[in-house]
């Protein structure tokens, strides 16, 4: 009866301690895989991830994100725009539309989160307006059985008067920063797995059980 009471009594302790260190927040690892895919319609090979604008010199391609894992919430690239197959040597206009998708594996299979904009401006080999405008909405869900994964385009480069601007994503030409320009994005989900509490916080509450425990044989509550 009193090894009973004795091994009550230890549980008790353990979740008691661990209730003194409730304030201890449980770690919540929700991991995103995504893919993203761009099509331009528009130029010479239109429907394609590239633009091409032959007579001109101009090429602009779109390379996406095969797949990438990140810890939600979390700031992530959405792709990029390459402009080093352009050879022109004089500033020559571009315009297109430009689609956006993005494809999730986990937490759940879904998608595509779409997003549309307009490429406009000019471009050359060492010089460019060139940009592409998202329209919103700038933030898209992709929707699952337990998980809502919400995301959104964070870019917001400089127009011409130096005032950023929302869902604009300048391009470089190829002698500026080897003619790579990013869409950068944020990432964030809701639902998913239950939160697990971290080893420390395990370990801090198995330690302070036998306080507890003390405690309690004190006030009377068990005997030995």
């Amino acid at each position: 009866m009193r090894l009973h009471s004795l091994k009550s009594a230890m549980a008790m302790a353990v979740v008691a301690g661990m209730a003194v260190l409730g304030g201890a927040s449980p770690a919540r690892a929700v991991l995103v895989t995504y893919t993203t895919v761009g099509t331009f319609t528009g130029g010479d090979t239109t429907g394609t991830a590239v633009y091409t604008d032959a007579a001109s010199g101009v090429r602009i391609a779109f390379l996406g994100v095969e797949s990438d894992t990140v810890d939600a919430p979390s700031q992530a690239s959405f792709g990029q725009f390459d402009t080093n197959g352009t050879t022109s040597t004089s500033l020559a206009g571009v315009s297109a539309t430009f689609q956006l998708d993005i494809f999730q594996s986990e937490p759940e299979v879904g998608g595509p989160a779409t997003f549309v904009g307009s490429l406009n401006g000019t471009l050359s080999s060492n010089g460019s307006t060139a940009f592409v405008q998202f329209t919103g909405p700038l933030s898209q869900v992709i929707t699952g059985s337990t998980t809502e994964t919400t995301y959104t385009i964070v870019e917001a480069d400089r127009d011409p008067t130096g005032t950023p601007v929302e869902g604009r994503a300048n391009i470089n030409p190829p002698s500026t920063q080897a003619g790579l320009s990013s869409v950068e994005g944020f990432i964030t989900t809701t639902g998913g797995p239950n939160p697990v509490p971290e080893p420390s916080t395990l370990l801090m509450g198995a330690l302070a059980a036998p306080a507890v425990l003390i405690c309690l044989r004190r006030k009377g509550k068990i005997t030995v």
